[in-house]
């Protein structure tokens, strides 16, 4: 577990070092509800909708989603899988593709059932954080919390600033950022937090490729997962790197 002093510090850091407007958020497991802790479905339908709401101070939070039986998780029919709760349904698959589902319209996402079948073996297992996922201000961090990743918004420019911020210390071209399919949710949470088997425990995250994020996240914007390791290393990288030597515009 990392000291939460150092936690807040870096995500201090990186908000100032490219000048995001929109504050850095944490992720961590629990297995209780946090004090003063809203339900993302109270928020949004969509997990990833709510924790934009945190980052951009509409509600102070802490926000939580969890395996509450007989409570509304999310819109999403693998919403529950994403966080390890429960296995993929297996009309997931082809909802997908360009079958249709009862009660949800094709997402026409994947070429075919079968490729989005192969898609969803590609990702491993899922293993939840908790009985709840909780996000969190990084600013309002304190002892206790075993923050997993952390989540930064941001304009292109400074995403993309971000981007070669990660690569600072990489001794190639393809290993320091990805961006992977799948929801919102798991760009921001699953991925970085190293929820899935066979997802890279050393790439930051940044997307959303999923175009349903275009309902809640501006048109300017993106987002970037990071597991906490990295982006300590990433706030420890700036003052001698280009966020700081560079002449500033």
């Amino acid at each position: 577990m990392m000291d939460c002093d150092k936690v807040r510090e870096a995500g201090a850091i990186l908000a100032e070092a490219v000048g995001l407007k929109l504050r850095p958020v944490c992720v961590y497991g629990s297995d209780r509800i946090p004090e003063n802790g809203v339900r993302t479905a109270s928020l949004s339908p969509c997990i990833a909708s709510a924790v934009y709401q945190l980052a951009a101070r509409t509600i102070e939070g802490p926000i939580y989603a969890g395996n509450d039986p007989g409570q509304f998780f999310c819109r999403c029919i693998g919403g529950p899988a994403w966080f390890g709760y429960e296995d993929f349904d297996p009309r997931l698959a082809g909802l997908m593709g360009s079958k249709k589902i009862e009660g949800y319209s094709p997402k026409y996402l994947k070429e075919n059932e079968q490729v989005a079948l192969e898609t969803y073996k590609s990702i491993g297992k899922v293993k939840p954080l908790g009985n709840f996922v909780v996000i969190e201000a990084c600013e309002a961090i304190r002892g206790g919390s075993d923050v997993k990743c952390m989540i930064l918004f941001g304009t292109s420019g400074q995403i993309r600033d971000l981007c070669a911020l990660a690569y600072f210390r990489a001794r190639d071209v393809l290993s320091g950022v990805s961006v992977p399919w799948g929801p919102a949710c798991a760009t921001l949470v699953t991925y970085p937090a190293r929820m899935s088997e066979n997802v890279s425990d050393s790439h930051v995250f940044i997307g959303p490729t999923d175009p349903s994020a275009r309902e809640w996240l501006p048109d300017n914007y993106m987002a970037m997962g990071i597991p906490l390791k990295i982006a300590v290393q990433m706030a420890e990288d700036t003052e001698k790197s280009f966020t700081s030597k560079r002449a500033k515009v």
